[in-house]
């Protein structure tokens, strides 16, 4: 074959080429209407539901128009859509139920701009599903509190809910009177401590809900101090001289470090009732009254009086 022969096949080549592209070019940049399919897969789906691998993606015939390019991207890569279960799938004599035409709109968003589905298949679908135990239960705690410093606990420590919801396998649910929250202990070196809870680490065959909870500690720095205070009784005998030994004991209290100085001896009432005694009874256990607020807890020393009836 001559240079001149090479010449004419390779531009005979380019030209075929060129024709071919142009061809293209013009063909798929009209608009087409076409039957294709579009995959639906769930999103918010209950968590005492499993769906079977069938129905957790569907698919469903739709007509759409758009550009010969589009349709070609679309029959490749497959359009796809992810709709909300809990919107669009209704429960009806014990099935779920998914009617597409209900959700045509939220379909064509997902499918993008350049898409336009004109018609999308009435018929409803029936999932397959199993459905698991579910039920509330309340929390309970299992793990400790450690206080670093002279920070005591203040006010009451809890939970953010008091009860969530577990699903799972019947018989293992039903087991369930309440879920025990046994982690590490936790370490108080503050005011306010928050600690959030995963407890889909602690029961990994369970959905629960809400999955993580948090526990609130409130404490503040705290500081003892130490009254005497007498001893008043009560419901003497009227014929008899009663006697305690001591008359006095020492009140040992805490209070937060900012509010010591709020705190004086008349905060207190120390007691012994002549009444709740037996006959022959030679010792008591004094009782200890405060009504001031900024007393967290007190106690007395030494614990219990001996006592002298003098008739």
């Amino acid at each position: 074959m001559t240079k001149s022969d090479y010449s004419k096949f390779f531009s005979f080549i380019a030209f075929t080429l060129a024709a071919a592209i142009l061809w293209f070019l013009f063909r798929y940049n009209d608009t087409y209407v076409e039957d294709t399919t579009v995959k639906i897969e769930w999103s918010n789906v209950p968590v005492d539901i499993k769906l079977n691998e069938k129905s957790k993606k569907i698919s469903v015939p739709i007509k759409v128009q758009a550009s010969g390019f589009t349709l070609l991207w679309l029959n490749y890569a497959k359009a796809e859509s992810t709709l909300d279960f809990k919107q669009f799938v209704k429960s009806s004599n014990g099935k779920m139920l998914y009617s597409p035409a209900n959700s045509q709109s939220a379909i064509n968003i997902a499918v993008g701009d350049n898409i336009k589905i004109l018609e999308i298949d009435k018929k409803t679908i029936q999932l397959d599903f199993e459905r698991f135990a579910s039920k509330r239960v309340s929390l309970e705690k299992e793990f400790k509190l450690r206080f670093t410093g002279n920070y005591q606990q203040v006010g009451e420590n809890q939970f953010d809910v008091e009860e969530v919801t577990i699903t799972g396998n019947d018989d293992s649910v039903a087991s369930f009177e309440n879920l025990k929250i046994d982690i590490e202990d936790i370490e108080v070196s503050d005011s306010l401590v928050v600690h959030e809870i995963d407890l889909k680490k602690l029961y990994p065959k369970l959905n629960i809900k809400p999955q993580k909870v948090s526990y609130t500690i409130h404490a503040a720095q705290m500081t003892e101090g130490s009254l005497r205070i007498p001893i008043t009784i009560l419901n003497k005998p009227a014929d008899a001289k009663v006697k305690l030994i001591p008359e006095s004991v020492n009140v040992i209290f805490s209070s937060r470090l900012k509010d010591y100085d709020s705190i004086d001896a008349s905060d207190f009432a120390v007691t012994v009732d002549m009444t709740g005694l037996t006959s022959g009874e030679a010792s008591a256990t004094p009782a200890i009254i405060f009504d001031n607020k900024y007393i967290n807890e007190a106690r007395v020393q030494p614990q219990s009086v001996q006592i002298l009836i003098i008739q």
